[in-house]
């Protein structure tokens, strides 16, 4: 399961706006405050969150927001020591959980210089340690605005804009001016009270259902300022089940007519918020109530057609929340980090008219235009599987950036990109298993076409897209966290259609999905099927699916992790309804269960993670190690389904281990020399890709990557370290990796199902037979020379892929010496030369110290090449298809020295090309990168 940075499960605090309800939090005297005022502060801790309600003694933790914040968190001078008995926050209890605080505001704020300009006071509550702590109802931070600027000012403090009472309630009203002034206040056009001084508190009688607008004028002198805000008054629900067809979210009738709809049985009432209304409750879109008592609807008409409007629901008066099946949100804490290059264009957010996160909807919208609906699938079995981080791969951190990557995946040999989770999670700066909204792309990443664009990309390279789903929680932006919410216990509510108050299994993050629940199946569902079909990712990497239980496992791991035959049941469930969607659909699971459990998935269709992480970084670190548990026939599948893995985001790095406990062996050989330790790098790679069945790797792992999960804490951005290209050791494995990777996609052999394997002596070995040849791999993971029988299949020719090398085998038990960390494979068919030449002997080239530089090239490259002995030489440039673009240089004999030769790539469009060396009998081919 994924660690997640916890730092606030609720929505993040705003800048623009006090926060709706905070006066409901809040009561200040003077209404208006200025920083020459002394002020009081009462609280009501059974309001906001609610999560200080029946405590004593409560502490304010207070701060302004001035001209220099830079963020809602920005808070200037700062009072009160957190998790102290401070008693310069101390509030006094006044009962009924109220509490109160008075100070003179500037000195209190440390006397803050009157070259700052006071915003807002800014709070948080909290219990004597801090454990507890009172927040807004969404669980931001509660502002309170202040006056520090020439002039009067007004202010009408409640009800705040767009309350919602009920008829012949008792409205309390209270409105200020930031000096004495003569005061009115007027319902509709008709004034209800006036009088004079800072404040005017009065109370008002709720009318007939409809909607009202209250005036406040303050006049002082020769100047005059007012503040207005509307007020509804609501009639009863209307109870109406809404057209045939209307589903949960936005239901996009014409090009101007939507209707919403919201599931939320138990509510009293829902209002529609948006641009559409000018965010004011009204009669128009007060929502209807189905006739069973569960689904609100309303119908929106007169859109403009590719209009994007943003839109809230509001519910009984005291939430607001965006649509859970909205494809696309604003957030106010996040998006201003966006750069525009990578979303341009994208929609402001309503500041000052709403809080928290907003969902978008966009009629007439214009369809992406998939440039390759026609692609073939690899077998299940035959999948090379990259998983990829978009944060951490490329700097710009963009799907468009990350299409111009493909040529560098696509030369390696991947036939599937499995991307961390997409869709929208909380912060930016995420691995994405902390998600939000499951129908909308993160837009950290970029536009929902411009991932279409990077699918349709790969699905043109002939490379499979595989989306890793986040479905065993979510985290509390998200409006089904909100809906049903238990301040009390900072948890989901018993009620909740959804989520389970507590999670039923050990690990769990965020908050825990109840998978027998009819609302939680049909929600899934509609997540699984609108990833294949409107994105077209081919399938699945369900991340934590073992958590997908309602047996209550507490916190035994070991139980949890036996024979569950209800996950079975809710697992098979999902496969079936997403397999009518899309019968070809990858279905992987994380899932690390009891055997018995994994094979009854795996032989009804799925595949499952293999962690084979311990067992290769022993390999390589030179110790006992045992590979066997990589094959699908050692656990008694009936199919190729186990999903091999030697690297993976959860877990530290290969080169990690063996730089920091590789083994030594005699005549100075350190497996924590860092070339020593790619070499066996290649040796790992040798005997995982061609191991039948679907395998998986981390990204830059074919470069050696050897930064610690732990930098900059687990999940926090990892240095992006494409200059690895540039270290002949470590562009080496890449080559290896991509000649092993490419053999495995082209000959059938690789996915037999006549194989054995010797995987558990230092000394490996791997047997594969097939009607178009056979194979023997072997392996020294030993850190001293071995000697042990090859035990070829038969005698006869045997010829080494990499270094060309052939041997004519009079006895299949002969034995093959191999030095530490040495590895072979042998055919008994002669292959075509590998992209990259291999030599286990260097003095058998006469092509020695081939160097390509500049690379990346922006035009102009140097090849530098040294020749041992008179030769033929030829230089030639090709697009990674083997096509010849243009000879470099050619020669029929050439006295041995050193040479070089200019590469002139421009004019060439941006991307990967290959140059080849050829010397002689001697031959290699080096990578280069065309950018501009």
């Amino acid at each position: 399961m994924k660690p997640i940075r916890l730092v606030c499960l609720l929505l993040p605090a705003l800048l623009c706006t006090s926060g709706p309800l905070s006066a409901q939090l809040l009561q200040v005297d003077p209404v208006l405050p200025t920083p020459a005022d002394s002020v009081t502060i009462r609280y009501d801790a059974t309001k906001g969150n609610g999560e200080l309600t029946g405590i004593s003694p409560v502490y304010a933790h207070a701060g302004i927001i001035t001209q220099n914040s830079t963020s809602p968190t920005d808070w200037k001078y700062v009072q009160g020591t957190w998790g102290t008995a401070d008693p310069k926050v101390l509030m006094t209890a006044l009962g009924n959980n109220v509490h109160r605080i008075g100070y003179r505001i500037r000195p209190f704020y440390s006397n803050f210089p009157a070259t700052d300009t006071l915003k807002r006071l800014a709070f948080v509550f909290r219990n004597q340690d801090g454990s507890k702590v009172g927040r807004s109802p969404d669980g931001s931070d509660i502002f309170y605005p202040a006056h520090d600027k020439p002039g009067l000012g007004a202010r009408i403090a409640s009800p705040e804009n767009g309350s919602i009472y009920e008829p012949g309630a008792s409205i309390p009203v209270r409105a200020g001016a930031s000096a004495s002034a003569t005061l009115s206040l007027a319902s509709n056009g008709s004034v209800i009270s006036s009088g004079s001084g800072r404040n005017l508190i009065s109370t008002l009688a709720a009318g007939a259902a409809g909607t009202y607008t209250l005036k406040f004028t303050a006049v002082a002198g020769a100047e005059t300022k007012t503040d207005s805000i509307t007020y509804t008054v609501r009639g009863p629900v209307t109870v109406q089940d809404p057209p045939a067809g209307i589903v949960e979210g936005i239901n996009y009738l014409n090009d101007t007519t939507v209707i919403l709809a919201l599931y939320a049985p138990g509510k009293q009432y829902v209002y529609v918020l948006g641009d559409f209304n000018g965010w004011i409750p009204g009669t128009e879109h007060y929502m209807k109530k189905s006739s069973d008592g569960t689904l609100w609807w309303t119908e929106v008409r007169g859109l403009t057609p590719q209009q994007e409007y943003a839109f809230q629901y509001f519910v009984d008066g005291a939430l607001r929340i965006a649509d859970p099946y909205a494809d696309k949100v604003l957030d106010p804490s996040n998006d201003p980090f966006i750069p525009a290059s990578t979303y341009p264009n994208l929609k402001p957010y309503p500041t000052g008219l709403a809080s928290g996160i907003v969902s978008v909807l966009q009629t007439a919208r214009t369809p992406y235009v998939w440039q390759h609906p026609q692609y073939t699938r690899p077998a299940n079995g035959d999948l090379v599987v990259y998983e990829l981080l978009v944060r951490d791969f490329i700097a710009a951190h963009d799907y468009k950036t990350l299409i111009d990557t493909l040529d560098y995946l696509q030369y390696l040999g991947v036939n599937a990109i499995e991307l961390m989770p997409v869709m929208e999670f909380e912060g930016n700066i995420s691995w994405g298993y902390n998600p939000s909204f499951f129908f909308a792309p993160d837009k950290y990443y970029g536009t929902g076409d411009a991932l279409k664009a990077f699918i349709d990309s790969c699905h043109g390279r002939g490379m499979v897209v595989i989306l890793d789903m986040v479905l065993n929680h979510a985290f509390g932006q998200s409006p089904l966290v909100q809906l049903y919410w238990n301040p009390a216990t900072s948890s989901p509510a018993a009620n909740s259609p959804w989520f389970n108050p507590a999670a039923t299994h050990p690990f769990n993050v965020g908050y825990d999905f109840n998978h027998e629940s009819p609302q939680t199946k049909r929600l899934v569902d509609r997540v699984l099927k609108y990833w294949v079909t409107e994105y077209k990712f081919d399938g699945y990497r369900m991340d934590l699916s073992k958590g997908f239980t309602q047996t209550n496992y507490g916190g035994d791991v070991n139980a949890w992790s036996q024979y569950d035959a209800g996950r079975i049941a809710l697992i098979k469930r999902m496969y079936d309804v997403l397999k009518q969607t899309d019968p070809d659909v990858y279905f992987i699971l994380e899932h690390f269960a009891a055997n018995n459990e994994e094979k009854e998935l795996a032989d009804y269709g799925m595949m499952l993670w293999g962690n084979m992480v311990g067992s290769y970084s022993a390999g390589i670190r030179g110790v006992a190690s045992n590979f066997d548990w990589i094959s699908y026939k050692s656990r008694n599948w009936q199919q190729p389904h186990v999903v091999g893995y030697l690297e993976s985001h959860d877990e530290e790095r290969l080169m990690v281990h063996a730089l920091n406990s590789g083994s030594s062996g005699p005549n100075g050989y350190n497996v924590r020399n860092l070339n020593t330790a790619l070499s066996r790098l290649e040796t790992a790679g040798a005997f995982f890709f061609t191991i039948p069945g679907p395998k998986m790797f981390w990204q830059f792992g074919e470069l050696g990557y050897d930064v610690s999960i732990d930098f900059n804490g687990r999940t926090g951005p990892k240095p992006i370290r494409w200059t690895y290209l540039n270290n002949p050791s470590r562009r080496r494995v890449y080559e290896v990796w991509s000649s092993l990777i490419n053999l495995r996609n082209s000959q059938p052999v690789f996915s037999t199902s006549d194989f054995t394997l010797a995987v558990a002596n230092p000394y490996k070995r791997i047997h594969l037979n097939h009607s178009s040849m056979n194979v023997t791999v072997l392996g020294n993971f030993d850190v001293r020379t071995a000697s042990a029988a090859a035990n070829f299949q038969h005698t006869g020719w045997w010829y080494e892929y990499f270094s060309r090398d052939s041997i004519n085998v009079t006895d299949v038990a002969q034995q093959i010496s191999l030095a530490p960390g040495e590895y072979r494979l042998y055919t008994d068919v002669r292959l075509s030369r590998p992209a990259f030449a291999v030599s286990t002997d260097p003095s058998e080239t006469s092509l020695q110290g081939v160097r390509l530089y500049p690379n990346p090239s922006q035009g102009i490259s140097t090849v530098e090449f040294e020749l041992a002995e008179q030769g033929a030489v030829r230089v030639t440039l090709h697009d990674l298809s083997g096509k010849l673009i243009r000879t470099v240089a050619e020669a029929p004999v050439r006295p041995a020295g050193l040479y070089e030769s200019e590469v002139d790539a421009s004019g060439l469009p941006a991307g990967m090309y290959l140059l080849r060396v050829q010397a002689g009998a001697a031959e290699t081919t080096l990578r280069l990168a065309v950018s501009h």
